[in-house]
């Protein structure tokens, strides 16, 4: 059987990676994660990758191999697993920790494996060698996938860190004896491909936290995403060497701070660490809170923090806020209107705009061409990156002698078939978004997301009409409900009601009758009105009432 990948999430998108590989009538997951919503889809909560496709081979999945804690790389899971039972489950010591947590909150249970870089394992048919890369989180590794065709290399999120913070270099050794013994194609990170020279090494951020601790008067909040351990380190190092008190807000960073001390992948002095009711107990000078909401996420601690609603903690004037993230496509706005808020009330922001309070975990140009460089590969498939990235991915691939019939582009729901050490396309499979709401069961749909966005951008119209049960004649003058915009004149509203009246007036008994025609003549009638009187297209809902 010919070797396909099939990337499910991720690829001409950022976030909710998932991508498939099917081998001998067998298939392994790389990664399972989640994306964020931006405005476009209110009252979502989470989006993550459509599992009809996955529902329809449940039978031959094997496994799924996580490349790193991260959201984008694992969120997924506990909304997946119980729709595709009890599949083992393969990652690094701190990956698996961060998901036993997430599982355990949803009363989930699945086999946990440990990989351990360099170590080879048998998963089915494939034999799975994790490889040490760095990036902005403890214990990341891509994955060589030895297959019947050939070696396949995913590197998950990745970047070339001389100076990481926990001291855990790339192993360019491995990688380099991948390349000399022969790749046949690599799926790798694009998201900076557009980036060039190399991305500053993480460490970096220190130099800035240095100068900040040492000139800040008050409390210094540092607000970064939960899982993003590197940075977290880097704050607890400063407020050590400056005598400030940590102080941590925001469940799920609470969460992955008390994992990642017990497990030692964080370091912090006996007496440092302090619950938030402490924080008055000592001087502002001497508190360092680390806190989530580099997004702006409405519900976030710092969001509420930045509206004083959150009743832990006040923003004093002289605070200092540290915006150690960048805000991800969609959601600048909501950042923008947090940091706004916060310095209403006093508070001096960084951002990495003013300061170098923030470098990206992901390799820019220099580097994307180095790991080319290391595997050799027979064929480039750039994934977790948009079409712009790849786009850009495949420009320096050319510059290093790669021909267009060895790079593809893929999109979510592609199928790379690769037969005979031959690659081509074949044809998609079902791939889409779940939009996850807590409390509602199966996701949202989209068509009801659409009807979010009408209501909110063009209001609502609701037309009450009363009719005899027998005959179809109004017993009232049709009533009107508006929301969101209102009537221009007073004529508006009695034209509506005989263009009511009209349509009533030309319909026989037999369409009287029907219920649901008259809802819909009603709809169309009453959407041509507004669109020619009051250049709206609002969401009409017609309620009849027989009596």
């Amino acid at each position: 059987m010919a070797l396909e990948i099939i990337p499910l999430g991720g690829t001409g998108e950022i976030g909710k990676n998932l991508n498939l590989v099917r081998c001998d009538g067998e298939t392994l997951i790389v990664d399972c994660g989640i994306s964020f919503p931006g405005e476009d889809l209110p009252g979502v909560d989470l989006v993550i990758p459509d599992p009809e496709y996955l529902l329809g081979i449940r039978d031959e999945l094997q496994a799924i191999l996580l490349t790193h804690g991260h959201e984008d790389h694992v969120g997924a899971l506990p909304y997946l697993l119980p729709r595709l039972g009890k599949l083992p489950i393969y990652g690094t010591p701190l990956t698996l920790a961060l998901i036993e947590q997430k599982l355990r909150e949803r009363r989930l249970d699945a086999p946990l494996n440990p990989v351990k870089p360099g170590t080879p394992l048998q998963v089915g048919s494939i034999t799975v060698e994790p490889i040490r890369v760095t990036h902005s989180i403890p214990d990341c590794v891509a994955y060589a996938l030895r297959t019947a065709e050939g070696i396949v290399v995913f590197t998950g999120d990745f970047k070339f860190d001389h100076t990481p913070v926990d001291g855990e270099r790339t192993d360019f050794n491995h990688l380099a004896r991948l390349g000399d013994e022969g790749v046949l194609l690599l799926l790798s990170d694009c998201t900076n491909a557009e980036r060039t020279g190399w991305t500053p090494s993480e460490s970096t951020v220190s130099d800035a936290y240095y100068t900040l601790f040492a000139n800040a008067q008050g409390r210094i909040l540092v607000t970064t995403f939960a899982s993003n351990l590197h940075r977290l380190q880097q704050a607890i190092d400063m407020a050590q060497l400056y005598g400030r008190k940590v102080a941590v807000l925001g469940r799920r960073m609470e969460q992955n701070v008390d994992i990642a001390v017990q497990r030692g992948y964080l370091r912090v002095e006996p007496g440092v660490l302090i619950s938030a009711r402490q924080i008055d107990d000592y001087p502002p000078e001497r508190i360092l809170v680390l806190t989530t909401g580099s997004q702006g996420e409405p519900l976030s601690a710092l969001s509420q923090i930045a509206a004083d609603e959150y009743p832990r903690l006040k923003i004093n004037p002289g605070d200092t806020v540290i915006l150690s993230a960048t805000p991800i496509p969609g959601n600048e706005s909501l950042v923008w209107r947090t940091v706004n808020r916060l310095v209403r009330l006093g508070a001096k922001v960084y951002h990495d705009g003013i300061a170098p309070v923030h470098v990206s975990g992901h390799a820019s140009q220099e580097e994307l061409k180095l790991m080319i460089s290391l595997l050799k590969p027979r064929y480039l498939a750039p994934v977790h990156g948009e079409p712009r990235h790849q786009a850009a991915y495949f420009e320096l691939a050319r510059q290093m002698g790669y021909r267009d019939d060895q790079m593809f582009m893929l999109e979510n729901g592609a199928v790379l078939r690769i037969e005979n050490g031959v690659a081509t396309l074949g044809e998609k499979v079902p791939a889409g978004r779940l939009l996850i709401e807590e409390g509602v069961e199966g996701g949202v749909p989209e068509s009801l997301i659409r009807d979010r966005r009408v209501i909110a951008e063009e209001g609502i119209l609701v037309a009450l009409i009363t009719v005899r049960a027998q005959t179809g004649e109004l017993v009232d003058d049709p009533q009107f409900i508006l929301r969101g915009f209102e009537w221009q004149n007073e004529a508006q509203p009695e034209l509506a009601r005989e263009a009511i009246l009209q349509t009533l007036g030309k319909m026989s008994p037999p369409e009287i009758s029907d219920w649901d025609n008259i809802r819909e003549e009603l709809t169309q009638v009453l959407r041509r009105f507004c669109r020619k009187h009051l250049s709206r297209r609002p969401m009409i809902v017609p309620v009849v009432t027989e009596v």
